[in-house]
C-alpha cells in the first residue's frame, strides 16, 4: 500500500514561498482536508490547488474555476474532483462538488462552505470504496 502521508510530507517539504503564502491562504481547506483522514498539500504547477492523497494513492483536487486565486476574496466556489494521480491528463476524473457559477464574472458565489465541500468529499470516497468492494 502506499504510505501516501511520506507522499504529501515530500510534497510539502519542497514548499518554496508561493506555495507557503497559498498555505496561509488556504489553512482553513488544508485542515479540513485533514480531518477528514486525508494528506493535504498545495499543488502550484500548472495552477493553484491544493490536492490530498487518499488512502488508496488517488487525490482530491480542489480548485475553483480554473486555479485557486492567491486573494481568498476573489475565490467563487469550490470545484472538487477526484482523479488517479497527479497529472495534466489523468485517465479518469470524478467531479465530486461544485458550487462555481456558470458565469463567475456575472453571477454570485457559489457556497463556500467548508463542512459541505468536506462532506461531499467523504461521501464520494465511501462510495468509491463500497464501488471497489462489490
Amino acid at each position: 500500500m502506499l504510505d501516501t502521508a511520506s507522499m504529501a510530507a515530500a510534497a510539502r517539504a519542497a514548499y518554496g514561498p508561493e506555495e507557503l503564502e497559498a498555505l496561509a491562504a488556504y489553512s482553513d481547506l488544508y485542515a479540513a482536508l485533514e480531518s477528514c483522514g486525508l494528506h493535504p498539500y498545495v499543488e502550484t504547477r500548472g495552477g493553484l490547488a491544493v490536492c490530498a492523497y487518499t488512502a488508496d494513492g488517488s487525490l482530491i483536487v480542489v480548485a475553483g474555476q480554473d486555479a485557486l486565486p492567491l486573494r481568498r476574496q476573489s475565490l467563487k466556489g469550490w470545484h472538487i474532483t477526484h482523479v488517479p494521480e497527479d497529472s495534466p491528463s489523468p485517465s479518469w476524473r470524478c467531479a465530486v462538488y461544485d458550487t462555481v457559477p456558470q458565469d463567475p464574472a456575472s453571477e454570485a458565489a457559489g457556497s463556500l462552505a467548508l463542512d459541505e465541500a468536506t462532506g461531499a468529499v467523504t461521501a464520494h470516497l465511501v462510495a468509491c470504496r463500497a464501488g471497489a468492494a462489490a
